[in-house]
């Protein structure tokens, strides 16, 4: 039986190599953006329009402000990726949509992202291993693809 203080240390080391994966995952995905000359923000609004939605719904999946979206939509909009239109159901609401350019883009950051990843160099026995301990430790994020 171990001790408290190896137990604690242990999970204080643990913490820090999970916290080193989060930080390797963060600059994977930000030279992937970078290569598509988008902003991490905008890669998540992408990540987060995989069905129409209003630009307050699309804020609440960033965790912004609606105002704080509206630079991103429209950066996202002037590049072809998205378009603006009126929702059938109210038409004070804009819906956003991924063009079909948008679709095509998105697609290829995300698989990009999978291809590439940093876990790669694991085997695929490894891989299994690790996201079933992971999945004892939170519910998995939604991706594209």
């Amino acid at each position: 039986m171990s001790s408290p203080g190896g137990d604690q240390e242990l999970a204080y080391d643990v913490l820090r190599h999970l916290m080193g994966v989060v930080d390797a995952l963060k600059r994977h995905v930000t030279a992937i953006a970078t290569e598509f000359d988008l902003t991490l923000s905008q890669l998540d609004a992408l990540k987060n329009l995989g069905e129409p939605c209003s630009q307050r719904a699309l804020a609440q999946c960033l965790h912004f402000d609606a105002s704080n979206v509206t630079d991103i939509v429209d950066r996202l909009e002037a590049r072809g990726l998205v378009t603006r239109t009126i929702d059938p159901s109210d038409r004070r609401v804009r819906r956003l949509l991924l063009t079909a350019e948008g679709e095509a883009v998105r697609r290829k950051l995300f698989e990009r992202a999978i291809d590439e990843t940093p876990i790669s160099s694991l085997t695929r026995a490894e891989q299994t291993k690790l996201r079933d301990l992971l999945a004892r430790i939170a519910e998995p994020v939604d991706l594209p693809i």
